[in-house]
């Protein structure tokens, strides 16, 4: 195995044993069994995971010799665990103004157009990746990247409105999620006779978007539930991580 592949399987590991960590934290504090536990505590095992990867991205990325593709490891790994850091802070003095939520989504729309970045740049006359790697994402995945990606950054725009402007129904600021769990299902249709994980994948996250909206409308009663097709993702997307 090449050092590069091993800082790949390893940074991918402890990614998603920490994400299963801090998972299981964060259910237990919103059903109130971690309420002694600050929200920094609970998102700890995160904060551990973000360190490392600065380091295996940096060190991946100045190993394909561009400087582009080190740049924008670095940033995008860096942004979103400003963001997290920054979500746990708020979350632990809610109503402290010197922690501005507009400030606290920056990073996270800037991971977002890093995101992106991934989709569109460094292709080559095939319209393939070279360095931010796509290899084996199928048509329908293709789509429903880069429009979940848009779709997030509008519910943050709107949760931003209504935690600061004007209070904004679930059902309102879920809007851009019912355009793309529709979006997808349609796709999904179209793809009914060629099954495959991507399929699977973006089903159980619709179906997530669909459960939690309905967890927070108050129509289920625990918070365990919406997330049942996380659970189904997470070892799904943990043994792809390997082939992808």
């Amino acid at each position: 195995m090449s050092s590069r592949k091993g800082i790949k399987y390893t940074s991918w590991i402890f990614l998603n044993i920490s994400f299963v960590i801090w998972l299981i934290f964060f259910l237990m504090r919103i059903s109130g069994k971690l309420s002694s536990w600050s929200w920094i505590k609970i998102f700890s095992p995160l904060y551990v995971t973000f360190i490392l990867l600065i380091f295996f991205a940096g060190s991946s990325a100045m190993k394909s010799s561009d400087f582009g593709y080190f740049i924008w490891s670095i940033l995008s790994t860096c942004s979103l665990g400003i963001f997290v850091v920054l979500v746990s802070i708020k979350l632990n003095s809610p109503v402290d103004p010197s922690v501005n939520l507009f400030y606290v989504l920056i990073p996270l729309w800037v991971f977002l157009g890093l995101a992106m970045l991934l989709r569109n740049d460094s292709r080559d006359d095939n319209g393939k990746q070279k360095n931010y790697r796509t290899k084996g994402f199928k048509k329908n995945f293709r789509i429903f990247y880069p429009s979940f990606i848009v779709y997030f950054a509008i519910y943050t725009i709107l949760e931003l409105i209504s935690q600061t402007t004007y209070s904004l129904s679930w059902t309102i600021k879920f809007i851009p999620f019912f355009v793309f769990i529709g979006t997808n299902i349609l796709v999904l249709l179209t793809k009914f006779n060629h099954p495959g994980f991507d399929m699977t994948i973006t089903g159980l996250v619709c179906a997530f978007l669909i459960l939690l909206y309905l967890y927070l409308i108050g129509k289920i009663g625990h918070i365990a539930i919406p997330f049942i097709p996380v659970y189904i993702i997470v070892p799904i997307t943990f043994v792809l991580g390997f082939f992808i």
